[in-house]
Formats: C-alpha cells, structure tokens, sequence
C-alpha cells in the first residue's frame, strides 16, 4: 500500500478563518492589563505541537476533500472526516502515534473553535489509543541504580585509559562525558531540551565542595524555577570532567555549554537522545530514551519511600502530582520484587 504524502499545510497557507482564528487565541497581551488569548500561556513546544497537527489535518483535508477548505473550522469536522483522516494517516504511522496527533488536535480545536463541544472526539481518542498494539516492556526492567552504576562504569573505563603524564586522549574524553550525563541523569532526570541548555556558571553552580544545578523557569517546561544540589561523588566527578576531560573536546573552550561536542559547540538535545540510546544498548541489549530515566526515578521512589512519593512532583518539576502519577510510577511486580530483594539483602548483609 502507498504511504500518505505527508502533507502538512503551514500556517501562512491555512485559510484565512482558521488563521485568523489561531492568531487570536495566542495572542500575548502587551501589559498585565492586557487580554491574552486563552492559548497564551502554552509554551512554544506545546504550541507547535499542536499548530503541527492541526496544518496535518488541513493537508488531508487540502488533498483528500478540498472542498470543505471553504468551510469555517466549526462545519468542517465530524465523525466521517476523522474516520477518512485516521484512515489516511495509517498508511504513514501506526495507531498509537496517530491517537496521539488527533489529542493535539482536539486540543487545538478547542482554541479554534471554543464554543463547540469536541467530546465525541475524545471518546474516538481513547477508544484509538485504547486499541492500538503496546510496545514491549522491556524499557521497565532497568532502574536508576542500574543507569546510575551504567556512568559510573562508563567514567571509570576512560579514567583508566588515563594517567596524569599523558594527554587525554578524545575518545576518552568523550567517554567520560557520556557517562558522566547518564549519571547525572539518573539522579536528577531533567528533561533532554533542560539538559542540553545547561551552561557552565549559569545553571551549573559550585557552592563549597559540592555543584547545584540552577534551572531557571525560562528553561523549564513547566515555567517552575527547580534547583537541584549534585551529590558528593558526582560533584567530584564534574571537578574531574571540567577539569581534565572538557578541555581536551574540540572547541570546548570557545562556550559555556556543560555538554562540549566535538563539533566546537554544546550538544543538542537529539545528539544526547542518540548518545544516550547507543550507550544503553550496548550495556542493557536494548535502548532507555532519556524519558526512561525519569519514568525509572518515580518508580525507584515509589518503591523505596512511598510515604513521601508526592516528593516526585518535584524532582521531575511537574506543576501536579496527576502528571505524575499517570505517567511515571509504573511500580510492577516484578520491578518492585527485586528491588524490596535488593534493599533487604543490603539490610540484612546477605
């Protein structure tokens, strides 16, 4: 079967209604005194994500059913469309992406066309979402102790490929900054666009022996301003990383990036997703994402003390504990079993 053009109209060539219509709910006001559109406060991820998926489905609509581009948004949508739409786009992608794209969708119809009520839509959502096929767990079986011993390991084999009477070589320097960022992400899971931004002097902060991480809110998701203190070993790890590795990657010394590629700049966020998958593959047999290593901390908390799981909102810098809760303490059977194991053995001396 073909595969769907992927079409996506941009929103200079939406028509005129629709454009109109989405300029005005996010609109910022000029003054505290100002009225702002009701999308304003999304932030500009959030915002593209779901302009993406509205101009997706204005390219169907422009390919498949031109005629209804004549419409306003409000008569343009029902259940035969959507049912066209989903058909369309599983020729691209499967039905758990798909589910997904119609969320964003909804979610923007709802600034577009407030006074309508986009209920069955929903129902159509997670009855999509509901049926289609689940990825296998294997992503659940690694903890942050295991991800955390994972950097340390990846740390220790470029320290010892090294010795204070030679140049460090670059391939193990930049050995010990991947492991360095899988460790520190296993103790402090900040969001991959939070870790790429890091800035030496900026949001990595030393206050006596120990390093602090100063996330202010423009550089967080949530708009929270998060400050997180680097535990002792690993405080002494970024001393040896900032020290005798960092200088040694291409062009490390020309920016404040805390993540020096050797392309003489930080590394983005997609470069440290890739480093990160790699790393754990060739560890684990299979790739943790960087969403894996948050998922991980609320589990691992949920477990060890889950008097004081409510602590995870914070750690994670979510603006409600429901975010938490729905997405990332998945404390399985199996997972909790070895880690009570693990616990009473270290109690026990066993």
């Amino acid at each position: 079967m073909p595969r769907a053009p992927r079409i996506e109209l941009p929103l200079a060539d939406w028509p005129e209604e629709d454009r109109k219509r989405w300029r005005i709910a996010n609109r910022s006001g000029a003054d505290s005194f100002d009225d702002c559109g009701p999308a304003a406060h999304l932030a500009e991820r959030s915002r593209r994500a779901l302009q993406g998926s509205y101009g997706r489905f204005l390219g169907f609509v422009s390919a498949e059913r031109r005629v209804l581009l004549g419409r306003d948004p409000d008569g343009r949508i029902d259940r035969e469309i959507i049912a066209e739409y989903v058909t369309w786009r599983r020729r691209a992608c499967g039905d758990s992406a798909i589910a997904i794209d119609l969320h964003h969708l909804r979610l923007a119809l709802r600034y577009i066309c407030p006074a309508t009520d986009w209920s069955w839509l929903l129902t159509i959502i997670k009855r999509l979402g509901a049926q289609a096929p689940r990825r296998p767990k294997r992503y659940h079986l690694v903890t942050s102790e295991q991800l955390y011993a994972l950097g340390i390991e990846i740390m220790d084999g470029a320290v010892s490929r090294t010795n204070d009477t030679t140049d460090v070589a670059l391939a193990c320097a930049l050995e010990y900054r991947d492991g360095l960022i899988i460790a520190l992400l296993a103790l402090l899971p900040l969001r991959r666009r939070t870790l790429a931004a890091l800035r030496i002097g900026k949001h990595l902060m030393k206050s006596g022996l120990l390093w602090w991480l100063d996330i202010p809110e423009d550089d967080n998701k949530t708009r929270q301003q998060l400050e997180y203190p680097v535990s002792r070993e690993v405080s002494e790890r970024i001393d040896l990383y900032l020290a005798r590795f960092r200088p040694r990657i291409t062009g490390a010394t020309g920016h404040d990036g805390v993540w020096a590629s050797n392309q003489g700049r930080p590394m983005d966020h997609g470069t440290i997703y890739d480093m990160v998958r790699r790393r754990t593959r060739e560890a684990f047999g299979f790739p943790v994402n960087l969403h894996r290593f948050r998922s991980a901390a609320g589990t691992l908390w949920s477990i060890h003390d889950p008097g004081n799981v409510r602590g995870v909102k914070d750690l994670l810098g979510h603006s409600s504990f429901d975010t938490t809760e729905a997405h990332y303490i998945t404390a399985q059977s199996r997972l909790a079993g070895r880690a009570l194991a693990h616990v009473i053995g270290k109690l026990s001396g066993t």
